[in-house]
């Protein structure tokens, strides 16, 4: 009996060891081995509910991948509105001198 339980609670420290490595790696990889392994869970498993699970991990991808670009274009706009404002004010403070 104790036996079966280390084995539970090796398994999940392994599971959360690797899921923590990915957090070490570039969001595009995570993303594509993501849906990589949702594509393969639909396709093997024929379970409703496991397609099911893998539509919505297809799914989370595509928001998180919508937002980090939405983000990155604001990151994008609000820097060259600083560079904008910067080369104002040095230009103002050129025509003073």
């Amino acid at each position: 009996m104790a036996s079966r339980g280390a084995r539970t609670v090796g398994s999940n420290f392994i599971l959360a060891s690797l899921l923590a490595s990915f957090s070490y790696l570039p969001f595009e990889l995570v993303a594509k081995f993501t849906l990589v392994v949702c594509v393969g869970l639909f396709v093997v498993d024929p379970f409703p509910i496991s397609r099911l699970v893998s539509i919505a991990g297809v799914a989370v991808v595509l928001a998180i991948t919508r937002a980090r670009q939405h983000f990155l274009l604001l990151e994008a706009e609000e820097e060259e509105r600083q560079q904008q404002q910067q080369q104002s004010i040095n230009s103002t403070s050129d025509k003073s001198d």
